[in-house]
């Protein structure tokens, strides 16, 4: 995926979530740098300052690398928004002791 097309598919989950993140195998490091890069870039399109972080590979079992691309400069609208959100994603999660009827 070219920078232009990985902005593109960011702006929409940092417009719900202000942020989006992605894991990478620790050797990744053009992916790593590119998935920072696009991040800012959309964090800026959408009017906001960004903040961009990876966590060390040291520190998983796994050695990945999960890289965070979010929005820093959020208005009190959009926590409202968030909190709205996210009280919404809370009513409707399946409780864990209910039995599931999907397959």
């Amino acid at each position: 995926m070219d920078d232009d097309e990985l902005v593109a598919a960011m702006m929409q989950p940092l417009e719900i979530d202000f942020q989006v993140t992605d894991h990478f195998d620790e050797w990744d490091t053009e992916g790593i740098a590119q998935f920072r890069r696009c991040g800012r870039r959309a964090i800026r399109k959408l009017g906001y300052k960004a903040h961009t972080f990876q966590t060390d590979p040291a520190k998983r079992a796994d050695r990945r690398v999960i890289v965070y691309a979010m929005i820093t400069n959020r208005t009190e609208e959009d926590e409202a928004r968030l909190a709205e959100r996210s009280w919404f994603l809370i009513q409707n999660m399946p409780s864990p002791f209910e039995e599931r009827t999907d397959p």
